[in-house]
């Protein structure tokens, strides 16, 4: 851990030699190993109970970008896009100073059992649910209506010719599939 520690820190030097508004981006396990990071640095937090991780992250004054609810890599059988949309990156525990530390969040999709047959497929419309928590206030949850919208883009990608999964299983899409 020490020789990590040196050489993040080595590196984290270069990196900030260089000119940024927005400062950069490390991994969770950087700030987890007690590495000194500048405070315009950004914690990716990707992994674990990410709850406890953002408070601690934001709770030390640094900003955060969240993917460890949203990779899109673990399939389920059935509708899991839900769980997807109900995750939100300001539902930690903190407070609101702490909160407005969140940049936002990104959906993930590891390679082990993804290549270019099932990428789109696999990738999409889950990460329209994803996409609509991130831009959506958070009192907007009701999967009940999200069901709709999220459908109705698996329609638009169908018929734009991308090879998207049934988001809600078996259902209907008007496409002209002779055009």
């Amino acid at each position: 851990q020490k020789l990590e520690s040196i050489y993040i820190k080595k590196l984290l030097d270069i990196i900030s030699s260089y000119p940024t508004n927005n400062g950069y981006i490390v991994w969770q396990e950087v700030f987890d190993n007690g590495v000194k990071v500048k405070n315009d640095t950004i914690i990716h937090v990707w992994k674990g109970q990410w709850e406890w991780e953002m408070a601690k992250v934001t709770s030390s004054g640094l900003r955060a970008i969240l993917s460890s609810p949203w990779y899109l890599n673990y399939i389920n059988y059935g509708a899991d896009w839900t769980k997807y949309y109900l995750a939100d990156p300001q539902d930690f525990f903190g407070g609101s100073k702490q909160k407005e530390l969140v940049l936002g969040g990104e959906a993930c999709l590891w390679a082990e059992f993804v290549n270019s047959v099932n990428l789109i497929p696999r990738l999409w419309p889950r990460a329209s649910a994803v996409a609509e928590r991130l831009w959506s206030p958070a009192n907007v949850r009701n999967t009940q209506e999200a069901k709709h919208r999220i459908q109705e883009m698996e329609c638009r990608m169908i018929q734009r010719g991308y090879p998207a999964e049934p988001i809600n299983g078996p259902g209907f899409c008007n496409v002209n599939w002779n055009a």
